[in-house]
């Protein structure tokens, strides 16, 4: 029954995706009025990372929560429109104008951030900080679907290396169907018995764990 759910679920989202995408895009781009673009840009952003926050936290359905797992869910779904407030600051005003206008990206659209939050993400995972890594996950969600569907017209800004080309349509909407169940992917693995059994190995050599000491993997319990 869970192995259905998850497959209905990805069929679903997987859909969901591509016609908010095509449809979504398309939407802004015939938009003429610059509040209503920025609006539905904005929700475009927004409705993506629910629905990544969606695919990434049916993945750990049965280990969380409904409550912790609407919490991720919302976590993905603010965090993708947020990251948009930069305009705002850098701009140092509320004007629309002003916001959209920049002279340069801001810091927020910058991707060594999700370069960061991945290493972050990895580290947490590996020592079982459960709910923690989750969060993390969700995050490390958000940025990368909005910092993907941004690189169509812009590409991805890695600090202090520059701008890439920018994405093909195909290789934006593949990247941003695939990045919730990596993501999660990347978690198990970090849980796998052999990236277990080769931390429990280097924490004896550099904690001094002794065999019988119980308190030896007090923090990776957490």
């Amino acid at each position: 029954m869970y192995c259905h759910l998850i497959v209905y679920t990805r069929i679903i989202i997987t859909t969901m995706i591509i016609i908010t995408c095509l449809l979504g895009d398309n939407f802004v781009e015939l938009t003429q009025h610059p509040l209503l673009k920025a609006l539905a840009d904005n929700a475009i952003h927004a409705s993506i990372g629910a629905l990544s926050g969606i695919a990434f936290t049916v993945q750990f359905y049965e280990k969380t929560t409904h409550f912790f797992g609407w919490i991720l869910i919302f976590t993905c779904f603010a965090c993708s429109s947020l990251i948009d407030i930069d305009h705002f600051i850098v701009a140092r005003s509320w004007n629309l104008e002003d916001a959209t206008n920049l002279s340069r990206r801001p810091f927020l659209h910058c991707s060594t951030i999700v370069v960061l939050l991945l290493v972050t993400y990895l580290c947490t995972s590996c020592l079982n900080y459960f709910k923690s890594s989750l969060l993390l996950g969700v995050l490390l969600c958000a940025f990368i679907t909005h910092h993907t569907r941004d690189a169509i017209r812009r590409g991805y800004w890695f600090y202090p290396w520059g701008h890439t080309d920018k994405l093909p349509n195909l290789v934006y909407i593949i990247i941003t169907i695939l990045t919730p169940y990596v993501v999660s992917n990347l978690h198990n693995i970090c849980r796998s018995i052999v990236i277990q059994q080769f931390l429990s190995q280097y924490i004896k050599l550099n904690e001094g764990y002794h065999e019988k000491d119980p308190k030896g993997y007090r923090y990776m319990q957490v």
